[in-house]
């Protein structure tokens, strides 16, 4: 009753037994809409609980105020994610941070969520002044990926899940990034070279 009454003075708020959401519109409302979806399925095979926490700025005394809330309120197993955009006085850096009940311990890997390279979601601090700021889209794969992992650890599918087609469009996006990379360096080697060889003919 606690969780659920705080919840009502942060909007928007979505608060259902199997998916909680406290959001500064970061997120959009089709996006929340299929985290709901996949959040209750994961529940309703596995009784795990995954709270979303997104918000423009964090003081650190708001993180641990949020943080010791959730951790009181939520019964396990559960899933607390706090993102924001901005924290405390360094107003281009970001925080991100993941929590979970001890026996979801080993159940998946923050680490490849979190990943510059590799994860669904990057663990990287955010830069305000770029222009890949955090998306729905960012965050649903975040999402999706996660409660993928928890259910392969439970030994069960999520129908609702999308990770399978998250990954194999980010597979397909890194791939093209360091092909244009090889590209331009192709080009620069071949610059270079055609430079040099114009400079030897003209000796």
């Amino acid at each position: 009753m606690a969780l659920l009454f705080s919840l009502i003075i942060f909007s928007p708020t979505f608060s259902f037994a199997n998916f909680i959401y406290e959001g500064d519109h970061l997120i959009n409302d089709k996006t929340i809409e299929k985290m709901k979806e996949i959040g209750k399925e994961l529940h309703e095979k596995t009784g795990v609980t995954i709270a979303l926490v997104t918000k423009e700025h964090l003081t650190k005394d708001e993180f641990l105020e949020i943080k010791n809330r959730y951790l009181k309120e939520l019964k396990p197993p559960f899933v607390l994610w706090i993102f924001s955009k901005t924290y405390e006085d360094k107003k281009d850096f970001g925080l991100n941070q993941m929590f979970n009940s001890p026996d979801l311990d080993g159940k998946f890997d923050k680490d490849s969520l979190f990943s510059p390279f590799s994860g669904s979601f990057t663990k990287l601090i955010v830069i305000k002044k770029s222009k890949t700021d955090p998306t729905s889209a960012a965050f649903l794969n975040g999402y999706a990926d996660l409660t993928d992992m928890i259910a392969k650890s439970y030994g069960v599918t999520l129908k609702s899940s999308i990770g399978h087609e998250s990954h194999t469009f980010m597979i397909i996006i890194r791939i093209l990034f360091y092909l244009s990379l090889l590209y331009f360096a192709w080009l620069y080697v071949k610059k270079r070279f055609l430079k040099k060889e114009n400079i030897e003919k003209t000796e």
